[in-house]
């Protein structure tokens, strides 16, 4: 299968020296002052979007007309669906050099040079770029530093929460007076382990943390509404593609930043994700609070089959594997082999409704890791082994953007297809499951094709169901 590459980034180097000795006394100066001006404005223009020259997408969003719902909109006239031309002005404002999304490429031309072991030491130790150390500048808005926290706090729930709540209650245990500490929490988890399959424990106010919306504005992340959903109804929401974590799901659906609420009312949303996320002591409190559950049967089966409706179930159909082949510049959906979903849809009559998350496989780098490769065999023994893809992806840092934990600054477009209406079938038949996966499948495709020309950075790349 073949990936769609980034275009190299356009030479901007300025002249040399030996370009220059032509250049004498004031007019010289002129005329050098104007070369240097013009090439500047050129980088600014090619790098970040303008009122004038923006992106394919964003240019779109801009300038057009958007449909939404069958019927033509232009200037105010918008709807509490798609989001107004001024929010995404407000987000995708004109951003200053500075930004990490463009020393992401700058760094990426010189390290993609190299060997993957090298180009990694490289970032680590912010060695051989010619231009410098790439670190943030330290007059960065106060605004801009909480939305950097918002995100390094997201990433370090799910990488040090859990593991570190887990070495403290055994510290605790064995090496202080206070082992009864762990022994109450052990007790505790024994009896509530199953919560997570019993449609969790949400807390509004969680959800709702102004952090949130600094989470949000980072990227930033948009949720895209382009039909209506009946709140009376239940529905399975399939989210693609997975990405590293998933962070525009996390950010729709297991917290209040892009305003799910207010464009889909009288919807209660649940994020579904491994259960495996719910056997971490304390991780498993904060992540049950942003309404998220586990994915699996028992968890499916408890929200769609409780007396009510307007449930909104957002499931990351291509899992853990998935997040294997997410790259910059391409497009693998693990759809083939993934039919439960489609299943339970029928056994309780649950509409299907997909979405495409544009932005979500750019946030972050990965290793290459080929099918074949020693590295991605080692990855799928480890998936297997413990039910979590090992990931090796690159980021930027705090306080650089050469390497690290937090995301790069590229906008997520999270665009909400129309429903799929599914009867209810107790007993679904083999062929009922398939034609129903099908239809699904069409709609991921057509959805992708259509939206991929105005919120994609790589509109050229075919997407691919394996």
């Amino acid at each position: 299968m073949d990936e769609c590459q980034a275009a190299s980034a356009p030479n901007t180097t300025l002249g040399t020296q030996g370009d220059l000795q032509g250049t004498q006394g004031d007019q010289g100066t002129q005329d050098l002052n104007k070369t240097l001006t013009q090439d500047t404005n050129q980088r600014v223009e090619e790098i970040t979007p303008s009122e004038a020259k923006v992106s394919p997408h964003a240019s779109s969003v801009r300038a057009e007309a958007r449909e939404q719902n069958g019927v033509q909109r232009e200037g105010k006239k918008e709807g509490k669906g798609e989001e107004s031309d001024e929010d995404l002005r407000k987000y995708n404002k004109k951003i200053p050099e500075e930004r990490s999304a463009v020393k992401k490429d700058e760094i990426d031309a010189h390290f993609d040079r190299l060997p993957w072991v090298l180009g990694a030491l490289g970032r680590i130790l912010n060695l051989g770029i010619s231009y410098g150390p790439q670190f943030a500048p330290v007059d960065i808005p106060l605004n801009r530093r909480k939305q950097t926290f918002a995100v390094l706090f997201w990433m370090s729930t799910f990488l040090f929460m859990g593991a570190g709540s887990l070495l403290l209650l055994l510290y605790i245990f064995f090496n202080t007076q206070y082992w009864w500490v762990s022994l109450c929490y052990l007790t505790w988890f024994i009896g509530d382990r199953t919560v997570c399959n019993r449609g969790g424990r949400r807390l509004e106010w969680v959800r709702r943390l102004p952090l949130w919306k600094h989470y949000r504005d980072f990227f930033p992340v948009h949720l895209i509404k382009t039909a209506e959903l009946d709140p009376s109804k239940n529905y399975i929401m399939g989210y693609h593609p997975h990405g590293i974590l998933s962070a525009g799901a996390f950010a729709h659906f297991a917290t209040e930043g892009t305003n799910f609420s207010k464009k889909f009312p009288g919807f209660t949303p649940h994020l579904l994700t491994l259960e495996g996320h719910f056997h971490l002591p304390f991780y498993r409190e904060f992540f049950m609070a942003t309404g998220a559950v586990s994915a699996t049967r028992e968890s499916m089966d408890y929200l769609l089959g409780q007396a009510g409706s307007g449930r909104a179930l957002c499931l990351v159909a291509g899992g853990a594997k998935e997040s294997l082949d997410c790259q910059p510049g391409s497009v693998f959906l693990h759809l083939n082999k993934r039919k439960g979903f489609c299943k339970m849809a029928l056994r309780h009559g649950a509409s299907l409704v997909p979405m495409f998350s544009f932005g979500e496989n750019e946030i972050y780098d990965q290793v290459v890791n080929p099918e074949g490769s020693l590295v991605r065999r080692l990855q799928n023994a480890l998936q297997s082994f413990f039910g979590l893809a090992p990931c090796l992806f690159i980021g930027r840092g705090v306080f650089q953007y050469s390497f690290g934990i937090v995301p790069f600054r590229k906008p997520i477009y999270t665009v909400v297809g129309a429903a799929i209406d599914v009867p209810q079938v107790k007993s679904p038949s083999k062929e009922q499951i398939v034609a129903l996966h099908e239809r699904y499948v069409q709609a991921v495709v057509a959805l992708y094709n259509k939206y991929k020309h105005k919120y994609s950075e790589f509109p050229e790349c075919d997407i691919n169901i394996v």
